[in-house]
């Protein structure tokens, strides 16, 4: 307010016991303009509209992120199985479908609102120092550093048991490239945040293009594996005739058990009270087919899309007792004996 420059300011300062981190702290903060009171620099300002941005952009960044590692998991598991994993290829179906859908959705919205926070930042430098933006970027530090410390710890742990395979030094890779790219780009963002010159561009666009193109072809890998939604839908069809003729078993059971005798027709079956069975297939509406042979034996008959020895790795299905063709088959089926 005197007048006085803020080289002899610093200087008294550190007469007094400050520190020259604590000194830039607060000189920096004013404009060296003449001016009858010291005049103070821009600050950047928190608000909801900023607080949105950043929200959505680091929580698309930590989806998009978890569900590419977990493609890239499905991936390596496709390539190199664990034969002691029965139902691997149901799991890694299913999981993949859902990893696909969330990357063709997070993916896109973090890069455009990456893309609309560095057009901000370039137009209105100050926006630079926004507290949310730094208090988000550190800890997306403090979690990519935690998933790293982790990962080789966890790689080392491996090593000393004598318990490395393909598959799990690749999984190690994967995460490690993952995290260390996340945490090598918010750290350099940082430090050139800290040295930007006013109506600096954005100099992220080289990240998220890299990033663009490993989750393109992530995905392109994956609906290479993947079956396709055509294929899927029809052996959820496939899985519906097999319930249903599940159930035209037990009703059969249940009538045995009653009349001592096996019922005629399936739709005298259905007739009788409280019964909830389906006698035709619901999605070409032909009936199913039984047939009694003796006093404990009939068969039940369905057209399947698919062959179960097939789709059996990838839906989970393993009853052997259900297991059909391409095609029409029909399944001999006895009643449990009595005991």
């Amino acid at each position: 307010a005197r007048g006085e420059t803020k080289a002899p300011i610093a200087q008294a300062l550190s007469s007094a016991g400050w520190r020259d981190d604590q000194t830039r702290g607060v000189l920096d903060a004013y404009a060296d303009v003449p001016f009858v009171v010291p005049v103070p620099l821009p600050r950047a300002s928190l608000s909801a509209r900023e607080a949105f941005l950043y929200l959505v952009m680091f929580a698309s960044l930590y989806f998009a992120i978890w569900h590419l590692g977990s493609l890239l998991f499905d991936l390596i598991n496709v390539v190199w199985p664990d034969a002691a994993d029965a139902n691997k290829l149901a799991r890694g179906d299913y999981s993949m479908r859902w990893s696909c859908a969330a990357l063709i959705i997070a993916f896109p919205v973090y890069a455009f609102v990456s893309w609309f926070v560095g057009r901000d930042v370039s137009r209105d430098p100050i926006k630079r120092l926004s507290p949310v933006r730094r208090w988000l970027t550190y800890l997306t530090l403090f979690v990519a550093a935690s998933v790293l410390i982790g990962d080789l710890t966890t790689l080392v742990f491996n090593l000393l048991g004598g318990e490395l395979t393909t598959r799990f030094v690749l999984k190690v890779i994967v995460v490690g490239v993952l995290a260390g790219s996340v945490f090598g780009y918010y750290l350099q963002d940082l430090r050139r945040e800290e040295g930007a010159a006013p109506g600096r561009m954005w100099s992220g666009r080289g990240w998220l293009v890299g990033a663009a193109i490993a989750v393109l072809a992530t995905l392109v890998a994956t609906f290479f594996v993947m079956r396709t939604p055509m294929e899927v839908r029809q052996t959820r069809q496939d899985q519906r005739r097999v319930e249903d003729l599940s159930t035209l078993k037990s009703e059969i059971e249940g009538w045995h058990r009653r009349t001592g005798s096996l019922p005629s027709t399936l739709f005298e079956l259905a007739q009788q009270p409280g019964a909830r069975v389906n006698v035709t297939d619901p999605f070409d509406a032909n009936p199913y087919e039984y047939q009694a042979f003796d006093a404990r034996r009939y068969h039940l008959c369905a057209s399947f899309t698919t062959d179960s020895a097939a789709t059996a790795g990838a839906t989970g299905w393993t009853d052997p007792k259900w297991r059909h063709p391409r095609g029409r088959h029909c399944f001999v089926l006895s009643l449990p004996q009595e005991k």
